[in-house]
C-alpha cells in the first residue's frame, strides 16, 4: 500500500483554532488558489493576503511543510493529476484504503468542501450572475464529460421555474451546431472545473465574438480565462482529496435556480405547477412534487 500523505486541505483543517488570524487568512488563500500559488513567491502571496513574506513561510511550516517549494510541489502534482482521470482515481482509491471508515472520510471531505465554498463565496459575483441570467433572452449551459450532468441539471431546473434554458450536450465539431443560435442577448453558464479543452476555448471565443455573456464556474480556470469571460464563480479545489469536482457546481446550480425563482416567484410557482400537472399525465402523480421552497412562496401570498 502506498504511503498517503495528508493533503494541504487536511493539514489546514486539522490545524483549526491553533492558527492565528493572519495564518488563517494565508491558509485560506493557499487552499482556494493552488494554481496561482505554484507560480508565486512568498512575497507575492503576502501581497495577495495583506501579510508579510515571513508570515507566509511561517504558516506553511506550521502546517507541516519544510517550506514553500514543498507546498508548490504538492500543488503542482495535483494540477498534473487533472490531466489523467486514471491518476485521479488511483489517488482517491489509495486515500480511502488507508481509512477503516472510508465513507465517513468521503462525506467529511464533502462537507469540508461545501463549507470552504460557503466561506469563500463571492456574493458580488453571484449577484452579477443572477442579474445576467435574469436579463438574458436565453440561457445556455455547458459542461463537458460528467460536467454535462450539471449543465443538464441546471437547464432543467431553470426551465421549471420559467426561464428559457438549454443544455449544450454536444462536443467536438457537433458543438458548432449548438453555437449557431447564440446571440448577444444570451448568457452562457460554462461549468469547467479545471480542464481548458478545445470546446471551452471555442465557446468562450464565440460568445465574446457575438457579445453574449459568459459565466464561468471553475476551480482552476479563473486566472487563465479572466479576461475572456464576464463573471467567475470560483469553487474550492477538489483534486487533492476524494471529493468530486462537480459537487460544488451542483450545489451552486440549485442555489442559483432558487435565487432566480425568487426574482419572479409568481411565474416560477405557476410554471412548476404546470410541470407537475404535465408529469402527472405520464406517471399518475407528479414525478417531482414542488419543493418546499415553492410552497413557502405560495404561502407568502395567501388568497383573501
Amino acid at each position: 500500500m502506498k504511503d498517503v500523505k495528508p493533503t494541504f486541505q487536511e493539514r489546514y483543517i486539522e490545524a483549526g483554532t491553533r492558527l492565528t488570524p493572519s495564518e488563517k487568512k494565508i491558509g485560506e488563500y493557499l487552499l482556494r488558489n493552488p494554481d496561482e500559488v505554484t507560480g508565486s513567491s512568498a512575497l507575492q502571496i503576502a501581497g495577495a493576503t495583506g501579510t508579510s513574506d515571513a508570515s507566509v513561510i511561517r504558516t506553511i511550516k506550521r502546517l507541516g511543510y519544510q517550506g514553500l517549494p514543498e507546498l508548490k510541489k504538492e500543488f503542482l502534482e495535483s494540477i498534473l493529476r487533472r490531466r489523467s482521470s486514471s491518476a485521479t482515481l488511483d489517488h482517491n482509491i489509495d486515500s480511502i484504503k488507508t481509512d477503516n471508515r472510508p465513507a465517513e472520510k468521503m462525506l467529511a471531505n464533502s462537507v469540508d468542501i461545501i463549507e470552504a465554498f460557503r466561506l469563500g463565496f463571492d456574493h458580488d459575483a453571484f449577484a452579477q450572475c443572477v442579474d445576467a441570467l435574469t436579463e438574458a433572452r436565453r440561457i445556455f449551459t455547458l459542461g463537458l464529460g460528467p460536467g454535462s450532468m450539471v449543465a443538464g441539471f441546471l437547464a432543467i431546473h431553470l426551465k421549471r421555474v420559467g426561464f428559457d434554458a438549454e443544455a449544450l450536450m454536444n462536443a467536438g465539431y457537433r458543438l458548432a451546431d449548438d453555437l449557431l443560435s447564440l446571440t448577444r442577448d444570451d448568457c452562457v453558464v460554462l461549468i469547467a472545473p479545471y480542464h481548458q479543452t478545445t470546446e471551452v476555448e471555442a465557446i468562450v471565443d464565440h460568445a465574446k465574438a457575438v457579445g453574449a455573456t459568459v459565466v464561468l464556474v471553475s476551480e482552476a480556470l479563473g486566472m487563465s480565462l479572466q479576461d475572456r469571460v464576464d463573471i467567475i464563480i470560483k469553487t474550492p479545489p477538489t483534486i487533492s482529496n476524494v471529493v468530486s469536482e462537480h459537487l460544488t457546481p451542483f450545489v451552486f446550480s440549485y442555489v442559483l435556480t432558487m435565487q432566480l425563482a425568487s426574482k419572479q416567484k409568481d411565474v416560477s410557482v405557476e410554471r412548476n405547477k404546470l410541470f407537475n400537472d404535465l408529469s402527472a399525465k405520464f406517471t399518475g402523480s407528479p414525478d417531482f412534487p414542488s419543493p418546499a421552497f415553492f410552497a413557502d412562496l405560495e404561502d407568502e401570498n395567501p388568497e383573501n
